[in-house]
């Protein structure tokens, strides 16, 4: 790569990390909230996952067609955020969250998601020329596969059990999650700065 495609390269990354950190935070706060509310989000929870995933989507899509030019795996991105709008607004169309079947649908949804997006994720991560940020994001993605399988197996196996775990569960992956973002983030932020100073 060209220092002009590194300078351009580091330049978007200064101006997008934010993007991250904000996914970051706000899966942080889903997190914590699960733990502090955890009948309130169980309630709650059909439409804060259709939120995120619509959110997290749309900042994924953002991303892959803003690096579409300067990252050839750019599509891996486009396709996760494809696969989190979609589930969200699936989602959003069927919020009849009350009974018990309808839950159970939704979480499949979330299983099905944690797990594609995870995939797709993995070769995304492994775009990144940073080591760290690389390491990080593909974290990221194994430990969404594995909340994925992890909440299939409960709901195989006891899915009255899976409503009420899953809160638990969906706190502590959101708060890990999170935080995997935010360092990923900054570091990104600074593997840029870095980039500018020496060019």
């Amino acid at each position: 790569m060209s220092s002009d495609n590194v300078i351009e390269v580091s330049r978007f990354v200064k101006s997008v990390w934010w993007l991250v950190l904000l996914r970051g935070i706000f899966a942080i706060i889903l997190g914590i909230l699960a733990f502090i509310w955890p009948v309130a989000t169980a309630v709650a929870f059909v439409w804060v996952f259709a939120f995120y995933a619509v959110i997290d989507g749309i900042v994924n899509i953002v991303q892959a067609v803003s690096t579409r030019k300067t990252d050839p795996r750019w599509v891996w991105l486009l396709t996760i955020g494809i696969v989190g709008v979609i589930a969200g607004v699936v989602v959003m169309i069927f919020p009849v969250a009350a009974g018990a079947l309808a839950l159970l649908v939704l979480l499949w949804i979330v299983a099905i998601w944690a797990i594609m997006s995870g995939i797709f994720g993995i070769p995304a991560a492994a775009s990144i020329a940073s080591g760290g940020a690389k390491v990080l994001g593909i974290v990221f993605s194994v430990l969404s596969i594995l909340f994925g399988i992890l909440l299939a197996i409960l709901l195989f196996t006891t899915p009255q059990s899976a409503l009420i775990g899953l809160i638990y569960v969906l706190g502590a992956y959101a708060v890990l999650a999170g935080l995997v973002l935010v360092i990923i983030a900054f570091q990104a932020r600074g593997a840029a700065n870095e980039a500018l100073r020496a060019a």
